[in-house]
């Protein structure tokens, strides 16, 4: 059995096995396969690099310079000619034993490297390197060839390695049997400075992984995924009953907050290979007519469908666009802006596809980089529709975010089976939306006060502040604290009087004191420093996806089930709006002229890890 990263074709679902990874890869047919001189004349391939709002962005001196992105795939081809003058921190992922203790994942030359040279490997491509080259490429390819110019070519990438897999093959098993451990990764990124992390791949989630994924959801860090290339529907929205968009906390690819993407041609058509009803699909992003790499071991390229991979690298490269082209925005608001104003979508409101095929809809990359993001909430738009979404339904589902560890340890089962339970840990993910929701309410309230700076107490901003809990802040209601940011003239009366009373009895324990002469005072530290505790660990043994769990086992090691492309023709169906969240909506902005470049400098004034 083939366990990692996995080439997902026709019948391809999410596979997991001792490796919980697989790769929504990059296709791979040789039929569309042209000679590297033909790109001279002909750049369809680089089509979503090639979007005028790009060109504009990058003409008005936006590269990424100043913004930090993570990635998360498989070992990089160093020696690649696109990426010589690329800024990229490599180091190796995590990864834990059948025990679930540290390890190191064992490969046949050796543990396993951050990269690998072609001269050692023979190895000219990889995952890794395609989708790296999508954000900081250069443009080159092997001899002189046509390669690809990245979106963010100046940004500064933390690749995190999580094993050897190549562009048309499957990945390599670790030998001793070890597994990804995603959580302290993305918690790497998260302390590093990561505005936006890329994964362009799926994989099982344990337990005590969430604490990454929460991380990253605290301190309004952008994450984004893809789902498997097939055209299987999602194991949650096979009946009327349970087609929501819900998440799945099992899996970090729909994991809630997280960006779920499938990947459309210039046509604006779905790719043929993930044309499929997907309720947590949330987005649409170019991914499919791309250049890529036609084999490993060749060094030539040529233009197929890339995969839900691509779009999750070329969606990562826009958000980082936006990230350096508003400064002061949050990751939340750019998600805000992200969903409310996608292609075809004037009405400033995000509104979702009800044949749960193309989600909010496509990335408009114009008015990603010209409507003013400041002006949305400080609230992960997807979370928000994914939790609330749950709560609505009569199954189990309603139950995965409202739990308790301390009540409920063993977690709550598969809607469809009870194979695979949805842990516990995910009660932090609906705590975590009230946080912030709790905390926008209460920007809202000082700024009806007429109080300034107000967006310190945003969620991404108080973010450290709840040491690791979601505890909720003071949300203007008169039950947890002052009303808003002004203080009511009775408190100074009240603090005058007590000021006195404390004087006072300052003076009289200052008298007994001193006539007391005794030794071995007590000493009291003050409050503890720190993040503080983090969710609850797995309270039970993890459990990886196999037969009987709706998750299809991975082909035999070393094959590969070819993708094939099929265009969409149909339109989709009528968008209409998802059900009002709690906040008012702003009024649309209008377009801008000309992008400008954006001031680079950190948005927040404490240097902390809320500075993101």
């Amino acid at each position: 059995m083939m366990r990692g990263w996995a080439g997902l074709g026709k019948t391809g679902r999410m596979t997991s096995g001792i490796m919980p990874i697989c790769s929504a890869v990059l296709a791979a047919a040789m039929a569309f396969s042209v000679s590297p001189s033909a790109y001279a004349d002909d750049m369809g391939g680089l089509w979503p690099v090639k979007d005028s709002a790009v060109v504009s962005a990058h003409e008005a001196g936006l590269d990424g310079s100043g913004v930090k992105v993570g990635m998360y795939d498989m070992q990089v081809v160093s020696d690649y000619p696109g990426l010589s003058d690329a800024k990229v921190k490599y180091q190796v992922g995590s990864f834990v034993d059948t025990d679930g203790e540290p390890a190191k994942c064992m490969l046949d030359d050796g543990d396993l490297q951050a990269t690998v040279m072609s001269s050692d490997s023979g190895l000219y491509y990889s995952h890794g390197t395609a989708m790296l080259m999508w954000l900081v490429g250069n443009g080159k390819g092997w001899d002189g060839s046509q390669g690809v110019p990245g979106l963010v070519p100046k940004a500064d990438v933390m690749f995190v390695t999580a094993g050897r897999g190549t562009v048309l093959m499957s990945a390599e098993d670790c030998q001793n049997l070890a597994r990804q451990q995603v959580g302290p990764d993305l918690m790497s990124m998260v302390d590093w400075g990561a505005r936006v992390i890329n994964m362009s791949n799926n994989g099982y989630m344990e337990a005590k992984s969430y604490e990454g994924m929460l991380d990253a959801l605290r301190h309004g860090v952008i994450i984004v995924s893809g789902r498997s290339n097939d055209k299987e529907t999602d194991a949650v929205v096979n009946g009327s009953s349970t087609d929501a968009m819900t998440g799945d906390p099992r899996s970090w690819d729909s994991f809630p907050g997280v960006i779920r993407n499938n990947e459309v041609g210039p046509d604006g058509n779905i790719a043929g290979i993930s044309d499929v009803a997907d309720a947590n699909v949330n987005i649409l992003s170019p991914g499919d007519q791309v250049l890529m790499s036609t084999y490993d071991k060749s060094r030539d390229m040529s233009v197929d469908t890339g995969g839900t991979s691509t779009g999750s690298a070329v969606l990562s490269g826009y958000l980082a666009l936006a990230v350096q082209k508003w400064p002061d925005a949050t990751g939340n608001q750019i998600l805000q802006s992200l969903v409310r104003n996608t292609k075809g979508n004037g009405s400033g409101e995000a509104k979702l596809d009800p044949g749960h095929k193309r989600g909010y809809g496509q990335v408009d990359v114009a008015r990603l980089l010209t409507v003013d993001p400041t002006q949305y909430p400080d609230v992960n738009p997807i979370l928000e529709a994914q939790v609330t979404a749950a709560a609505r339904l009569s199954d189990d589902r309603a139950k995965w975010y409202a739990q308790d560890c301390s009540k409920n340890p063993d977690g709550i089962g598969d809607v469809l089976d009870d194979s695979l339970p949805v842990p516990c840990q995910a009660g932090e993910v609906g705590r975590e939306y009230e946080r912030q929701k709790a905390a926008w309410k209460k920007v809202e309230q000082c700024r009806s006060d007429g109080g300034s700076d107000c967006m310190r107490y945003s969620a991404t901003n108080t973010a450290d502040e709840t040491d690791g809990k979601t505890v909720l802040p003071d949300t203007g209601d008169g039950k947890d604290g002052v009303k808003s940011s002004g203080v009511p003239l009775w408190v100074w009366f009240a603090a005058g009087g007590m000021g006195i009373v404390v004087v006072v009895g300052g003076i009289v324990l200052a008298v007994v004191l001193s006539k007391r002469s005794k030794k071995g005072r007590s000493r009291h530290g003050g409050p503890a420093s720190g993040r503080g505790p983090l969710p609850p660990v797995n309270p039970y043994s993890p459990q990886v996806p196999g037969t009987g769990n709706g998750m299809v086992p991975p082909p035999a090691a070393g094959q590969y089930a070819p993708q094939q492309q099929a265009p969409y023709p149909s339109a989709f169906p009528q968008q209409t709006p998802y059900p009002a969240v709690p906040y008012p909506v702003p009024p649309q902005q209008a377009a801008q002229p000309p992008v400008t470049p954006g001031n680079t400098q950190n948005p927040y004034t404490n240097n902390n890890r809320n500075n993101r």
